[in-house]
């Protein structure tokens, strides 16, 4: 069971990630300089509003918390396999 979490989860936090990106490339404020190989990801990942229009804000975060959720949700997964195998 846990691993059936694990291969769904991570893939999907990974997935749901990608797509805030993309969202937040797609809706890229005119003010800011254009997304290039400078733009680092994360900062774009942890301070959105400094990049995305504020009508796609919402959905960027939504699609962030729910990614990392189930990125989250994986690794729980794979601790509470690592702990039930070394119980045995």
């Amino acid at each position: 069971m846990n691993e059936v979490i694990f291969l769904t989860a991570i893939p999907s936090g990974v997935i749901l990630l990608t797509a805030s990106l993309m969202v937040a490339r797609l809706n890229w404020r005119p003010d800011v300089p254009p997304y290039d190989l400078q733009t680092r990801s994360l900062d774009v990942l942890l301070h959105p509003a400094k990049y995305v229009r504020s009508k796609a804000l919402r959905m960027t975060r939504g699609l962030q918390v729910l990614g990392g959720l189930l990125l989250l949700v994986g690794l729980l997964a794979l601790l509470r396999q690592a702990i039930l195998d070394s119980a045995h």
